[in-house]
C-alpha cells in the first residue's frame, strides 16, 4: 500500500486551514493506481502458481479475493473521479476523502485476511504485509485512529490462530503437518512485539514531523500576512507616488513657459545668463521626463493602466517617433533609416508600443556624440514575432555594467559624462511594456561602437502574413531605396 501525505492551504482570509482535515489529493489518486498492480500481482499468481508453486492453496477462493479487490478498486476510482468533478466546500471534500481512506484501509485489511486464511493462515509469510498498514495509518492519521489500525494489525493474524486451532487441517500453506500451535504463537509474538515497536516508532517520528509541520505553517502564515501587508503599502506608496507627481507636474510646466519667455527675452543680450536659463530649462525638462517615467512604472507595477490590444500602424508610429527627436538629432548631426515594411500591423497596446518606439529612438539620440552618425529602425517578421530594433553609433555600455541595464535608475558611467539628464528608468518601463505583451527584449552593445535593442512582439498579422524584404519597399521610400533618411 502506499502513504498518502498531508498538505496546508490557506482559506478566503489567509488561514491556514486545520493540519488533521488535510489529506493530499494527488497521492489519493496514486493510492488507487497502485492497488492495480496489486490485482495484477493476484492475477500473476493464480495463473503461474499451480505450475511454479505445487502447494495446497485454495486457487478458487483466492480468485474471488482479487476479483474482489479489483472491483472494490474500480468503484473507488470511479468515486474519486466524481468527488474531483464535484464543485464541493473544500472541508466536505476533505472530509469525504478520510471517510475513503478508512474505507479502503479496512476493506484492504478484510481482504488480506481472507487471502491469508485460504493460503496457510498464520503459517503464510505475507502474514507481514499487516506491517505496511500499520506504518501507512501512522503517516495518514491521528496518532488515535492509527492505534486502532494497530489493533486490528495485532488481532487478525491472532484470528487466524484461532480459526486454524478449531480447524487444524484448513488451509495448510504447505503439505504435511506444517508447524506446530506453538510455532506459530511464537512467530506471531515475535510479530506483534516488531508491530507495536514499529507503531511506537512511526508514531514519535509523525508526531515530531507534524510539530515541525506546524511550526513550518506558522511561518507561513506570518509571511502571507507580512506579504499581503507589504502589497498594501505598495499600493499606498504608488497612489502617494502619483500625487506627489501631479503635485509637481504643474509648477514644473509652468516653470518652463516661464523660463522659455526669460529665454526670448535675454535673446542676444547677455550670453551667460542665457546659457544659464537653457540649463534651467533642460533640468525642468529632465523633471518632466522623471515625472512621466515615475507615472508610467507606478502604473504598471501596480497593473492599473489597462493596456488593450488594437491594430497599431507600426509605421506610422515609428515616423511620428523618429519626427520628435529629429531637431535634436539634426543639431548631432545624426540621420535616421527606416528598414521594413510600411503596411505592417500589430495587434498591441497602442500607447504602450509608443512608448517603447519613442524611448528607444530618443536614447539612441541621447547617447550618440556630435557627428556623422546613423540611427537604424528596423522591422522585420521572425516567424510568430515581430522584431522592432534600434540600432545606434553611439557610445554604448561597458560590458560589466550591461547586466544592470534593466535596473531603476541605474545609468552607466559614460552615459553620465554624456548627457548630465537622464531617469535611468526608459529601459525598465520597456522591459515590464515586452513582458505584459508576452514578449521579450534582446539588448547587445559594445563600448565606442554603439548599442543595439531589439523588442520581440507576438505578432498577429491582419490579413495576409507579408513577408519583409527589399523588393516590397521598392517606390515607397524614397529614391526607391528602403534605407531612407527622414
Amino acid at each position: 500500500m502506499l502513504g498518502i501525505s498531508v498538505f496546508a492551504t490557506f482559506d478566503k482570509e489567509g488561514v491556514l486551514a486545520p493540519f488533521e482535515k488535510e489529506i493530499h489529493a494527488q497521492r489519493l489518486g496514486w493510492f488507487i493506481h497502485l492497488r492495480w498492480a496489486a490485482v495484477a500481482g493476484g492475477i500473476a499468481i493464480l495463473l503461474g502458481g499451480p505450475w511454479l508453486l505445487p502447494l495446497s492453496i485454495q486457487y478458487g477462493r483466492l480468485a474471488l479475493c482479487v476479483a474482489a479487490l479489483g472491483i472494490l478498486n474500480a468503484a473507488y476510482q470511479a468515486y474519486w473521479r466524481q468527488l474531483k468533478a464535484s464543485s464541493q466546500p473544500p472541508e466536505r471534500l476533505q472530509e469525504k476523502m478520510r471517510i475513503l481512506l478508512h474505507f479502503q484501509m479496512m476493506a484492504d485489511l478484510a481482504l488480506l485476511t481472507l487471502m491469508l486464511f485460504f493460503s496457510g493462515g498464520a503459517q503464510n509469510p505475507l502474514l507481514f504485509f499487516y506491517i505496511f498498514h500499520v506504518a501507512i495509518s501512522t503517516i495518514i492519521f491521528s496518532m488515535s485512529e492509527s492505534l486502532f489500525y494497530l489493533a486490528l494489525a495485532l488481532l487478525l493474524p491472532l484470528s487466524l490462530l484461532i480459526v486454524e486451532v478449531f480447524n487444524p487441517e484448513g488451509g495448510r500453506f504447505w503439505p504435511g503437518p506444517g508447524f506446530s500451535v506453538a510455532q506459530e504463537s511464537s512467530i506471531l509474538l515475535a510479530y506483534s512485539v516488531t508491530v507495536v515497536g514499529l507503531w511506537f516508532f512511526l508514531t514519535r517520528l509523525s508526531s515530531d514531523l507534524r510539530g515541525k509541520e506546524n511550526a513550518l505553517r506558522e511561518a507561513s502564515r506570518k509571511l502571507f500576512e507580512a506579504n499581503a501587508d507589504l502589497q498594501q503599502l505598495d499600493v499606498y506608496k504608488n497612489q502617494f507616488l502619483r500625487q506627489v507627481v501631479f503635485q509637481l507636474k504643474t509648477p514644473a510646466i509652468d516653470m518652463d513657459f516661464d523660463l522659455s519667455t526669460v529665454e526670448k527675452a535675454l535673446s542676444g543680450k547677455n550670453e551667460k545668463a542665457l546659457e544659464a536659463v537653457q540649463t534651467a530649462k533642460k533640468r525642468v525638462w529632465s523633471l518632466l521626463e522623471l515625472i512621466d517615467d515615475l507615472t508610467w512604472l507606478s502604473r504598471l507595477e501596480v497593473n492599473e493602466k489597462p493596456f488593450k490590444r488594437e491594430w497599431v500602424d507600426v509605421y506610422e508610429t515609428l515616423v511620428k517617433d523618429i519626427q520628435l527627436v529629429e531637431a535634436e538629432a539634426g543639431q548631432k548631426g545624426i540621420t535616421f533609416q527606416i528598414h521594413g515594411d510600411p503596411q505592417v500591423r500589430l495587434r498591441a497596446d497602442q500607447e504602450a508600443f509608443d512608448r517603447v518606439a519613442a524611448n528607444l529612438l530618443s536614447n539612441a539620440v541621447k547617447y550618440t556624440p556630435v557627428g556623422t552618425h546613423k540611427v537604424l529602425a528596423d522591422l522585420r517578421v521572425e516567424g510568430d514575432w515581430l522584431v522592432f530594433s534600434v540600432q545606434d553609433e553611439g557610445i554604448g555600455i561597458p560590458p560589466k555594467q550591461q547586466e544592470k541595464i534593466f535596473e531603476e535608475f541605474f545609468r552607466a558611467t559614460n552615459a553620465r559624462k554624456l548627457e548630465k539628464f537622464g531617469t535611468g528608468l526608459g529601459l525598465v518601463i520597456v522591459k515590464n511594456i515586452m513582458d505584459w505583451h508576452g514578449g521579450r527584449i534582446v539588448f547587445s552593445s559594445e563600448t565606442k561602437r554603439g548599442t543595439k535593442v531589439e523588442t520581440w512582439w507576438p505578432y498577429f498579422p491582419a490579413g495576409e502574413k507579408r513577408q519583409v524584404g527589399d523588393s516590397e519597399l521598392s517606390g515607397v521610400l524614397s529614391n526607391g531605396d528602403r534605407s531612407s533618411p527622414l
